[in-house]
């Protein structure tokens, strides 16, 4: 039996509608789920490349693409290739012209609407831009979390990759002789926290990078000195702070969005893949 589950919500839309039947449906069984989302879906050989990524990650496709020569090349290659694939929209389709006599018009598009979640969704981003780099500390107790990060440690990417899937994300940047707010300290244990952080070997490339940049003496010694000085400082901090601690050298922001929301038990990990 499969300990997880991962679908794959394809829309010729922008997908929420997918997303959400996905979402309403695994949140029905006990097990890791996954959900990916594909949205503005409109050629043959972008459903290809979807059926070939859901062949390698053993998924299952639901789809609310409208238009009846695209769903049914979904259709022909899934089952030529092994893939379960759900068509959301025909059977809707099916009773509402038996009902009905009329044919739809085959739009696409015509669900997305500025709903409760649209407007969530746009709070969340709006809180997470003015809350970026350790702005509006007066309002930070409001976040669903808090990003503390060295530099090169994307933390305004992936505050706004969370934000995007509606959480209020601030972020604070951490450099050698950073000392945090009272306002974040206020908030250990109250609001879950993150810290950033990337190997040293890394940290001494962008660095060195960032120096040629700006014309900068070249001192390596002392360069090494500071770099390590800047990694135990912010050692120093997560660990007052008791954040979870992610390395972020090799892994995309997807994969540490993922880990952040499964260590904080939210419910699912949506990834969005937009054509």
């Amino acid at each position: 039996m499969a300990e997880q589950l991962h679908i794959f919500a394809v829309s010729d839309s922008v997908g929420e509608t997918a997303e959400k039947i996905a979402v309403a449906s695994v949140l029905q069984f006990k097990l890791e789920r996954n959900i990916t989302r594909f949205s503005r879906v409109t050629k043959e050989e972008q459903v290809a490349r979807i059926i070939d990524q859901a062949v390698e990650e053993d998924a299952i496709i639901i789809y609310t693409i409208v238009k009846p020569e695209l769903s049914k090349h979904m259709d022909t290659i899934a089952k030529d290739k092994g893939v379960i694939v759900v068509n959301m929209m025909a059977p809707l389709f099916e009773a509402i012209h038996t009902k009905t006599g009329l044919q739809p018009e085959y739009i696409s598009g015509l669900t997305h609407k500025m709903d409760d979640q649209y407007f969530n969704r746009m709070k969340a981003i709006e809180y997470t831009i003015e809350h970026d780099n350790g702005q509006n500390l007066d309002t930070l107790n409001d976040a669903n979390l808090i990003i503390l990060g060295l530099p090169r440690t994307s933390k305004t990417p992936l505050s706004m990759h969370l934000a995007n899937l509606g959480l209020k994300v601030a972020n604070y940047p951490i450099v050698m002789d950073t000392e945090i707010p009272q306002q974040i300290i206020d908030l250990k244990g109250i609001v879950p926290m993150v810290g950033l952080t990337i190997d040293l070997e890394t940290l001494m490339d962008l660095r060195k990078e960032r120096m040629r940049s700006f014309d900068m003496p070249n001192d390596m010694e002392s360069l090494d000195d500071l770099v390590a000085e800047e990694l135990d400082n912010a050692y120093r901090i997560y660990s007052k702070l008791k954040c979870l601690v992610i390395d972020v050298t090799l892994d995309d922001i997807e994969e540490v969005g993922n880990t952040i929301t499964h260590k904080f038990n939210l419910p699912l990990r949506v990834t969005h893949h937009r054509f």
